[in-house]
């Protein structure tokens, strides 16, 4: 295989293979077999939002805390003891179950009033409402306050 540089910056394959390789391996191993949901974070003049997806759960099905270490946890602990579920029920086909997860977002508390958060879920997503502090209400954040991890 060689590989050819251009200007643009791109990276062009010489065989039909090497072309679709990402593309295969996104059918092999989709972004959706992640074991952390998937997490959007937006920011308005006043607050940020972060938006969880978690289908089938609601907030209250999850562990929600902010640690000492100035971290927004996201938890959720799926209980194991399904013996109960296989008297009761019948998995005819099962191709998605939650599974456990933890999730831990940065906060600076300098930018966030950290006693006014508010949680709400609809529709398997969880938002989690921080308003900015006086000093940053109505501007934009000048240092990105989350890291996605």
């Amino acid at each position: 295989m060689t590989v050819q540089h251009f200007t643009e910056g791109k990276i062009y394959f010489d065989d039909e293979l090497s072309k679709n390789a990402w593309e295969m391996a996104q059918q092999l191993n989709p972004p959706s077999l992640s074991p952390n949901p998937a997490l959007n974070i937006k920011e308005s003049t006043k607050a940020f939002l972060i938006e969880l997806v978690v289908p089938g759960l609601t907030h209250e099905d999850l562990n929600i805390y902010l640690a000492d270490n100035n971290m927004l946890v996201l938890q959720y602990k799926r209980d194991n003891n399904e013996f109960e579920s296989v008297l009761t029920q019948r998995h005819w086909r099962q191709e998605f179950k939650m599974r456990s997860f933890v999730r831990q977002i940065p906060v600076h508390p300098e930018m966030v009033q950290l006693d006014q958060i508010k949680i709400t879920s609809k529709n398997g997503i969880v938002s989690i409402r921080l308003p900015k502090t006086e000093a940053l209400s109505g501007k934009v954040a000048p240092v990105m306050p989350f890291s996605n991890n």
